[in-house]
């Protein structure tokens, strides 16, 4: 079960899915224009989770290894015969290329790059899916066994004592930077400017710099490292001590160590939120504490169970911008059709920005659920409703399960929702100069007994308050 929390209230989900989600073993990427996230399940299938209408989709077959997405839309990978697939919601895409692939590298701009490796060297071939011409090769020596990431507009290799990388968009080689030790692990920041390198026994962080064109500096830690984690924003950088639950926080600004913190380190957290927090798992609890000052800020009981993701979204697809603007009941509310969402899938907020966090329980699903409205069909045809007229506004609470431009479309989703003997009903307004049909139950006295409706629904809901 996947529920949405709006970060950094976390006492009640805003959303639920409707069905359970299998147990996330990484995150991919998050289309935050289809508002659907990607993630690798426990089983190693690559899933899909649309936030708005709580649709699930996981792929089985074919065998899949080397799983990746950058957008969120397109998911890469590999298949058991060494050729390279793309799913995406419409359909599939192949390309074999001329020797057995072993890595796909997507990129910003809509490419790929594929990597095979021969005689000791790693090969790469640039392409433009769905066109499977190859429009650039080269060889990089040396490379066949390196660990490849993406790092801004660059593809570094990481060999075990030295750091090769080639320009993306023209596969032009980058000058390579040598280490005096065995590399452990690498963290650009997310322009790709630098990157933070881990010796093996080392306690000294070395930075290289792009513009530089090689090391540029150096940051003393309190002992060895084994792992480093990269804040999403790049402000932060989180490494791991060689021994014990802790990890050390840098800022990068400043290249100054901070401090330590307790936690232990899963595939989701420690992680820094979007408001600069740093999200801990402390035994059965997940903490928070600013990540300047190590103060503790608040802790969620029994967090630690769930699977956790922070992502920026503002909760629905672009449309009619006239769809944005306040929408009347044709009773007794007056609703906002457009709220902060978030995911919180087993699944931020800052001054200027939608935030939003995503945790997929093992237990119970959470009582605060609201999904998305469904989305917006073209219209019919049919005659447009009269305008609804505005009435006194109250305080109570309404469920809704859908929001569509086609009065016979809502009637059809509402004649599937009946709770306690209520059957849900179609309310209508204008909006932009043409009708809105919402599919509602409500209002309720309490956002308890709205929720408690929504629950009984079986289907994905939104809970709204009146409006003042």
């Amino acid at each position: 079960m996947v529920r949405a929390y709006a970060y950094p209230r976390l006492d009640s989900a805003i959303w639920s899915s409707a069905e359970a989600a299998p147990a996330p073993d990484r995150v991919l990427a998050f289309n935050d224009e289809a508002g659907q996230l990607v993630y690798v399940d426990s089983r190693g299938y690559p899933a899909r989770l649309d936030l708005r209408s709580g649709a699930l989709t996981v792929t089985r077959k074919p065998k899949l290894a080397g799983i990746t997405s950058s957008d969120g839309a397109s998911i890469y990978a590999i298949t058991d015969s060494g050729a390279v697939t793309r799913i995406t919601p419409t359909g599939r895409w192949t390309f074999k290329a001329p020797l057995r692939t072993r890595d796909v590298l997507p990129q910003s701009d809509g490419s790929i790059l594929v990597v095979g490796e021969k005689n000791g060297q790693a090969v790469l071939w640039h392409l433009f899916p769905p066109d499977s011409r190859i429009i650039d090769t080269v060889e990089v020596p040396r490379a066949a066994k390196a660990r490849r990431l993406q790092a801004g507009d660059r593809v570094v290799l990481v060999l075990d004592s030295a750091i090769a990388a080639v320009r993306a968009r023209d596969l032009a080689p980058v000058p390579s930077a040598e280490l005096k030790g065995r590399i452990l692990d690498v963290a650009p920041t997310p322009s790709g400017d630098r990157l933070y390198v881990a010796l093996a026994g080392s306690p000294e962080l070395h930075v290289i710099d792009r513009y530089r064109e090689g090391e540029s500096g150096k940051v003393e830690l309190p002992g060895a490292m084994s792992a480093l984690r990269m804040d999403p924003l790049g402000r932060y950088l989180l490494a791991r001590p060689l021994k014990g639950d802790s990890a050390w926080v840098i800022a990068l600004g400043t290249q100054r160590v901070i401090g330590t913190v307790a936690t232990s380190w899963r595939a989701d957290l420690p992680v820094v939120a979007p408001d600069g927090k740093l999200a801990l798992a402390s035994g059965s609890d997940v903490r928070f504490v600013d990540a300047e000052t190590l103060r503790p800020a608040s802790t969620v009981r029994g967090g630690a169970k769930d699977f956790w993701h922070f992502i920026l979204w503002d909760g629905f697809r672009p449309r009619n911008a006239a769809l944005d603007a306040p929408v009347t009941f044709d009773m007794r509310d007056t609703v906002r059709d457009s709220a902060t969402v978030a995911a919180r899938a087993a699944d931020t907020a800052q001054p200027t920005d939608l935030s939003e966090i995503g945790r997929v329980p093992s237990g119970p699903p959470s009582t605060g659920q609201q999904p998305p409205p469904s989305q917006a069909q073209p219209g019919s045809g049919q005659a447009t409703p009269p305008a609804t007229q505005a009435t006194p506004r109250t305080t109570g609470f309404v469920v809704s399960f859908a929001t569509l431009l086609n009065e016979e479309g809502a009637r059809v989703e509402a004649s599937r929702v009946k709770v306690d003997g209520e059957q849900a009903r179609v309310v209508s307004s204008m909006v932009g100069g043409r009708p809105v049909y919402r599919v509602v139950l409500g209002p309720y006295a309490s956002r308890a007994d709205a929720e408690r409706v929504g629950k009984r629904a079986a289907h994905p809901y939104w809970i709204f308050e009146g409006m003042p």
